[in-house]
């Protein structure tokens, strides 16, 4: 028997990816090394979930993969006070936590794409708040985008239910759903305010281990959101600013690090001594931008938060400076119960949006915004709890569109990727170059081009347009594409090359981005592609004109860095075509500004 080769060390990552781009063998073994490290993950996760589901358990089951009904089915279990195994519990913990730590520190939004986002805030372990959101505005989708602006769990009944949903929203629409961290996920927060109770409570069998991936989980969450509108920038965080906000420092630091922000430091990289000023630095920061509230009496200046015992409050000054600086037109944040659930503040440039209504015993309002692509203010949504029907009386559409389908999306992929090909076989069908051939020819290049044998003619009003001279090929390549679409129609074959690798260009991602910030320079990323498509194409020809493209389509706010979300947008499908309900403006309990 051949003797068996022993995996690569982790510790040999850095010299690996120093060689890569000069050694051949170095290159084939970080691709070995890739493949590797996903299997031992998903190792470990099978460990994690592998526990027995008693025959008394009457809750919901999940299976691989999570779907839409999946979603649902968990709604309609809580809705009747089931608690979710742990056995599942754990397989949400785990994948979800995997898409965290692909993330940057800040999440990058552009509404061009998602055409307006729901900002929700507080919610604070209020599940009928929650539901009455999602009841009231639509579940999260594709195309039904939301931000949730920390503080999912404590002090209400339900902070397990909530925060489940909301990480599963994150499966299912990473490109579409955004988590922002606040000040209550932190260890050391729950701990005091209800939610490692609730937790024990629930699973006392495994409560260590799962407040462990929790405390974990949380750590991952990103600090903020920048919101590019059409017309202006956002900036949405939990907490709120200070004067030493540096949000160069803040987007490159190692957020996991920072697991809790209420009077414990984090422990220096270098172990046992104090910790570097920049250290410091970053924890003060994070403790503002979760902590901090605007100057209720609007004084100049930062000073002491007296109400909070940490951080400050922040005047008006320091609000119009630090817009300004970085180039935003409004600060929405969350935090703070307000009677009506918002409070529009320092001339209008801060907006504090709180969900949990009558949180706490008090009797303020909820409410959430909207924000519409090319807007210039946002829709202020509010509700009291009267207008929240009872939990059990909700009822939500386990249906899916066609293009959330998950069948119908991977066959998506397969098409784009492979649509020069289709095109060059379309356009040697169509010989008078009629933009038309016949439905027999049509169905023939869709099987033979893609090697998927399926019952094309019964599906091609699914894929493609049809009229009396027969099929508008173009109407499906047109309808379907990546985002970057003049990058894509300049140089659609190397797009492609990326698209078909983009797995393992992830995997590859993640070990040269050692630190998780979530940012890799452009140059080293570069000879990333480069070491793709020479190994795809075996040709060791690769046009450096094509990868400056690459890199300029990809670095969407040319700030010199790729992070995870421009690069998981570079390869987000999305349906060109607009649902006529896109801008339909939001139904309204109260009060609309």
């Amino acid at each position: 028997m051949p003797q068996q080769s022993s995996p690569p060390s982790p510790g040999d990552a850095p010299a690996q990816i120093e060689s890569v781009c000069c050694n051949p063998q170095a290159q084939v073994r970080l691709k070995d090394r890739a493949t590797w490290k996903i299997h031992g993950k998903l190792e470990y996760s099978s460990e994690q979930t592998e526990g027995k589901v008693e025959s008394n358990y009457r809750g919901p089951h999940i299976k691989s993969p999570i779907t839409r009904s999946t979603f649902v089915d968990l709604i309609e279990a809580f809705q009747q006070g089931h608690v979710l195994h742990e056995k599942y519990v754990y397989v949400i913990l785990h994948q979800a936590r995997a898409i965290l730590k692909t993330l940057p520190n800040v999440n990058h939004i552009d509404l061009s794409n998602l055409h307006y986002i729901f900002i929700v805030g507080d919610l604070h372990g209020q599940l009928a708040d929650l539901l009455h959101i999602f009841n009231a505005n639509g579940l999260p989708a594709t195309d039904n985008p939301f931000i949730f602006n920390g503080d999912f769990v404590d002090r209400g009944p339900n902070s397990v239910e909530v925060i489940l949903l909301l990480l599963v929203a994150l499966i299912l629409y990473p490109s579409s759903v955004f988590l922002n961290r606040g000040n209550h996920e932190d260890h050391m927060v729950t701990f005091r305010y209800g939610f490692e109770n609730e937790v024990n409570r629930k699973y006392t069998k495994c409560k260590t281990s799962l407040i462990d991936l929790f405390k974990d989980l949380f750590s991952w969450l990103p600090i903020y959101s920048s919101v590019d509108t059409g017309i202006s920038k956002l900036m949405i965080v939990h907490g709120g600013i200070s004067d030493r906000i540096n949000l160069s420092q803040i987007n490159s630091l190692t957020r996991n690090r920072l697991d809790s922000s209420l009077s414990i430091p984090p422990i220096s990289k270098n172990i046992g001594q104090r910790l570097t000023k920049d250290e410091e630095d970053e924890y003060l920061q994070m403790a503002d931008l979760l902590w901090c509230d605007p100057d209720p009496e609007d004084r100049p200046g930062c000073r002491n938060n007296d109400n909070r015992s940490m951080a400050c409050y922040f005047g008006p000054d320091v609000t119009e400076k630090f817009l300004s600086k970085n180039h935003f037109s409004m600060l929405i944040r969350s935090h703070e119960v307000k009677e009506k659930g918002y409070e529009f503040e320092h001339n209008n440039k801060v907006l504090t949006v709180f969900s949990a209504s009558n949180y706490n015993g008090e009797s303020n309002w909820g409410a959430i915004a909207r924000w519409d692509y090319k807007t210039e203010e946002p829709w202020v949504m509010s509700y009291t709890s009267q207008d929240i029907a009872p939990v059990e009386e909700l009822s939500f559409n386990k249906q899916v569109t066609l293009f959330e389908d998950p069948v119908y999306q991977s066959l998506m992929e397969t098409i784009v990727a492979k649509q020069s090909l289709l095109r060059k076989e379309f356009e040697r069908s169509d010989r008078n170059q009629t933009n038309h051939i016949s439905l027999t020819n049509w169905a023939d290049i869709m099987k033979n081009v893609l090697q998927i044998d399926l019952p094309w003619f019964n599906l091609r009003s699914k894929f493609v347009k049809e009229d009396t001279q027969g099929i508008l090929y173009n109407s499906m390549l047109e309808e379907y594409a990546s985002d970057d679409a003049k990058f894509q129609k300049s140089h659609a074959g190397i797009m492609e090359d990326l698209y078909m690798s983009k797995d393992v260009l992830m995997t590859l991602f993640n070990l040269i981005d050692s630190d998780h910030s979530g940012f890799i320079s452009r140059d080293r990323f570069s000879d990333f592609i480069k070491l793709l498509l020479d190994r795809e194409n075996g040709t060791g020809d690769v046009n450096q004109g094509y990868i400056d493209e690459v890199m300029s389509a990809m670095d969407l706010d040319k700030n010199g860095k790729i992070d995870v979300n421009e690069f998981l947008e570079s390869f987000r499908i999305v349906n060109m075509k607009k649902p006529q309900s896109l801008y339909d403006k939001p139904k309204t309990t109260h009060t609309i500004i």
